[in-house]
């Protein structure tokens, strides 16, 4: 072949992975990643536990089918302290070593300083030009990579203030384009760069076309980040897709895509709550077009275990999970095995595959699931009748779109109470979980030490499989010591441990709880919940002794409906404290089915922003009060000499379940509105 044609040949063949692209497309593209953590930015590359990074190692990220990966690195001990701050050339060759393992593999790749603590805390000229000076020796190394390298300009600058760090991301911008004038460039905002920071954040050139913006997130901090307490509920999800709105509004504002370059959860955190934390995270990724570097530091955070290339069960949520697969997913002991419930997303999906595995004994291990059943395509539940009592086993279920798409759900933990039947499928029988003698009355005293038979991880969930304080149920987990008059009361609690009770509310209506708690530690608190029913909080003093007991009212009064119910304690504070029993008073008594009879009605319901409300006629027109509740039993709006015929703004609250309560100081009528 002519050598003229030839060369011509291979510059068509070549100017496609070489031309540029948006950043949106971009976004789109590096779709689901993971970061190569704690090895880059270590104080030598194996110094925090990981082994030295490999050439298979981003084999084993594109066969597990990530197609991005982050790359952190810390140039400052690398770089010249004095000008002309040269980066050392064989620390250059190894991250472009790195650098090149995942381009060659067709995998995005995102570049940047990480750890470079020196100037975040001092922003001195001398060091300004140090940082600049990396960025331009960065820049001059790796122009000519493929358009799949990205520069993220600096990671969570905490130090910096918002002024200083706009000052960074213009500046480094502007020597990046002295070199790579369309190189795809990522930056955040100040402090530890989460969404909340990002959208304050100056977009560094107004005109520039290659800019993404990034947010990291491990909220909320004591559960994500410290492994305390559990996730999952309502307000836990609201507060997640509240955080996904801010970005993706500022997003469309700027027309700039989002990158979330950070996320995951302490391995050692709640199994169940973590599972539902990672794979709501991943789906609203997925919802919102963003993509996401999941954190893997090899540690507290671990994603892929390094030292075999092998990966736990969280590898499919973030490569599996999507906007549309099962949510919801819960697991219930059943007399004849554990019932597996979901809710089904898609009308699109084939059938539904059920996966077992002997629960891990570690929070490392990398025990595979196995298939144990099918259902039907649109089933919402199966029970597995092939479970031993006494053992502990996680679930998943998984199934596929019509394109051959996998689409998972998370998997969820449970240890079995009975041993199944051994004929799978269908509804289950009654539950294993059962009151502790007779069943707790409303209104009435509910005592702490009687919670529900059903074990570890059924009827409550301890920190610690020892009884602490040995006075009563000795043979289960939860710490029940001697308390005032011959009783006993719950103590040595922690954060993250529930108990439940099995209660018999006598008559619908509106009730106050107060608690006898005692404590020689700074406050804490602790929530009660009937399901999605209702919800409120109590805070516990500091009473100055372990056993001076103090009456304490709750945040709100409980709004309930008549008939058996399911009663959640959940400790939510850090502090210590002992807790005696929960005392319930009907403060009154009204059914929505008596509140809509006697003519009360709101209407639109559902409603969005204005409800008109129409009262009843017994109610005094003069001293009638209306009251907005939300489902934690706070009210959130009152209405004084309210009369028919008015209206009620919802517009400025959040979307969810509310009562409104209309009360004239003898009469009280209840309506649930939903706020879309």
């Amino acid at each position: 072949m002519h050598k003229t044609i030839y060369s011509l040949l291979l510059l068509l063949m070549t100017f496609p992975l070489l031309a540029q692209v948006t950043p949106e497309a971009a976004i789109d593209s590096m779709g689901r990643g993971i970061n190569l953590g704690n090895s880059l930015e270590a104080p030598t590359q194996t110094a925090w536990g990981n082994p030295l990074t490999r050439e298979e190692h981003f084999d084993a990220y594109v066969e597990a089918g990530f197609t991005n990966v982050r790359v952190p690195v810390k140039w400052d001990r690398h770089t010249g302290t004095t000008p002309p701050y040269t980066i050392s050339a064989s620390w250059l060759n190894r991250v472009e070593e790195i650098v090149d393992w995942g381009l060659e593999r067709g995998l995005w790749i995102t570049l940047n300083t990480h750890h470079d603590d020196w100037i975040k805390q001092n922003y001195s000229q001398a060091n300004r030009d140090r940082f600049d000076a990396i960025w331009r020796q960065i820049s001059a190394r790796f122009k000519d990579k493929s358009h799949r390298l990205l520069y993220e300009m600096i990671n969570e600058p905490k130090g910096l203030s918002i002024t200083q760090v706009n000052d960074l991301n213009k500046r480094v911008l502007g020597i990046i384009r002295e070199n790579e004038p369309t190189r795809l460039v990522i930056f955040g905002g100040n402090m530890y760069a989460n969404a909340e920071q990002l959208v304050q954040t100056a977009v560094p050139d107004a005109d520039d076309d290659y800019l993404i913006g990034y947010y990291h997130s491990y909220d909320p901090w004591p559960f994500a980040g410290e492994h305390r307490g559990t996730w999952g509920t309502a307000a836990d999800y609201r507060n997640m897709a509240n955080k996904f709105n801010t970005a993706k509004g500022w997003s469309n504002r700027r027309g700039i895509p989002v990158h979330v370059s950070e996320f995951n959860a302490r391995v050692e955190a709640d199994f169940n709550s973590r599972m539902r934390w990672l794979a709501e995270y991943v789906g609203l990724a997925d919802q919102h077009g963003f993509a996401f570097s999941a954190w893997d530091d090899g540690g507290w955070f671990k994603v892929m275990n390094r030292s075999n290339a092998s990966w736990p069960e969280t590898k499919d949520i973030f490569i599996h999970y999507h906007q549309d697969s099962p949510n919801q997913f819960a697991l219930t002991n059943v007399n004849n095995g554990v019932r597996l419930s979901w809710n089904n997303r898609a009308d699109d999906t084939g059938e539904i595959i059920i996966e077992r595995r002997l629960s891990p004994t570690t929070t490392s291990s990398t025990r595979p699931f196995t298939e144990v059943g099918r259902a039907a395509s649109d089933a919402t539940e199966y029970v597995d009748a092939s479970t031993t009592a006494g053992t502990t086993y996680d679930w998943r279920i998984r199934t596929s779109r019509t394109d051959g798409t996998p689409v998972y759900a998370y998997p969820q933990r449970l240890r079995a109470t009975n041993t199944g039947d051994g004929n799978s499928g269908g509804n289950g029988g009654g539950m294993s979980q059962s009151p502790f003698g007779n069943t707790n009355a409303i209104p009435g005293t509910v005592e702490i030490e009687d919670y529900d038979n059903g074990g570890e991880g059924v009827a409550y969930h301890d920190n610690d499989a020892a009884n602490q304080g040995g006075a009563y149920r000795t043979d289960e987990g939860v710490d029940i010591g001697g308390g005032p008059n011959g009783g006993f009361v719950l103590g040595y609690v922690g954060q993250g441990e529930w108990l439940e009770y099995t209660v018999e509310v006598a008559e619908s209506g509106v009730y106050s709880v107060t608690t006898s708690a005692a404590s020689a530690l700074a406050a804490s608190d602790f929530t009660i919940s009937f399901g999605d029913e209702a919800e409120t909080s109590f805070n516990t003093p500091n009473t100055g002794d372990w056993n001076a007991y103090r009456t304490i009212d709750a945040n709100g009064d409980l709004t309930l409906t008549a008939g058996t119910h399911v009663l959640r304690l959940d400790i939510t504070g850090e502090g210590a404290f002992n807790l005696d029993n929960l005392i319930f008073t009907l403060k009154s008594t009204a059914t929505e089915e008596e509140s809509v009879r006697a003519g009360f009605t709101v209407t639109p319901n559902p409603a969005s922003d204005v409800v008109r409300v129409e009262l009843p006629a017994d109610l005094h027109p003069a001293r009638t009060n209306l009251m907005v509740i939300s489902m934690t039993g706070r009210i959130v709006r009152t209405e004084l000499g309210f009369g028919s015929g008015q209206t009620v703004s919802l517009g400025t609250l959040p979307a969810g379940t509310y009562v409104l309560r209309a009360t004239d100081g003898e009469r009280n009528y209840l309506r649930r509105i939903v706020k879309q």
